[in-house]
């Protein structure tokens, strides 16, 4: 599960993906985005640009009708998307690309203790060898809340982890290569070019140890980024 990740700023998003069409969102650079808040997005607009908006880090499908907002729709597994009710709309025509820096992930098998002392799984970062920019698919949603609002919402994909990240955690979020963007975010890509994209999509990342302050969502600052010796 990626609960976790370093999003760039708008300016970054826009000299990379060289944007053609953009909402008022304006955004900084965010060392700990968390779950249920706003985080950016790509997406292609009814023109077909790629266009930079802003949507809620947890999926809500057109159709939910429960008074509370689904809590744990921020990941889905890459296998099951096409025939779980919660994504199979979105796996087949409603992509999108999450811009990243990075992610967080935490070794079940490798104690610490925090600044409360309290026993906690360490924590890893993981980024490109070069630090640049990350493209993690993802799928988008419009849903409608009982009072006419429509809220965009985004949920990112995983996969089995390999490489250094698999030492870690045994998931992974499924990073596109640039020569996969044009297919992931076309409405038309076939079901069997989708399942190549993720199946071929990047492992070459790097990880390392980071202090266990980013447990704490409230903290959001560069510093969570330096690298600890750990026992």
């Amino acid at each position: 599960m990626c609960g976790r990740y370093v999003s760039p700023d708008d300016r970054a998003i826009e000299q990379y993906w060289h944007i053609g069409a953009r909402d008022s969102w304006q955004w900084i650079r965010r060392y700990n985005v968390a779950p249920s808040t706003q985080v950016p997005l790509l997406r292609l607009n009814e023109q077909g640009q790629l266009e930079l908006d802003g949507a809620r880090w947890g999926l809500v499908p057109h159709w939910w009708n429960k008074p509370a907002l689904p809590s744990l729709s921020f990941n889905a597994r890459s296998e099951e998307a096409a025939n779980k009710p919660m994504w199979r709309q979105a796996i087949r025509s409603q992509r999108c690309i999450m811009p990243a820096l990075g992610w967080y992930e935490w070794n079940e098998k490798e104690k610490v203790r925090n600044r409360a002392g309290r026993q906690v799984n360490q924590p890893y970062y993981h980024h490109a060898a070069d630090d640049s920019m990350l493209a993690i698919a993802g799928l988008w949603s419009i849903w409608t809340s009982t009072e006419g609002n429509q809220v965009l919402s985004c949920a990112l994909l995983t996969k089995d982890a390999a490489g250094p990240v698999a030492a870690v955690h045994h998931r992974m979020p499924v990073i596109l290569e640039p020569q996969q963007f044009e297919l992931w975010l076309s409405p038309s890509s076939s079901a069997e070019a989708v399942h190549t994209a993720i199946a071929t999509s990047r492992e070459d990342f790097e990880v390392y140890p980071v202090t266990t302050d980013v447990g704490n969502n409230r903290n959001d600052y560069p510093e969570l980024l330096e690298p600890i010796e750990v026992a």
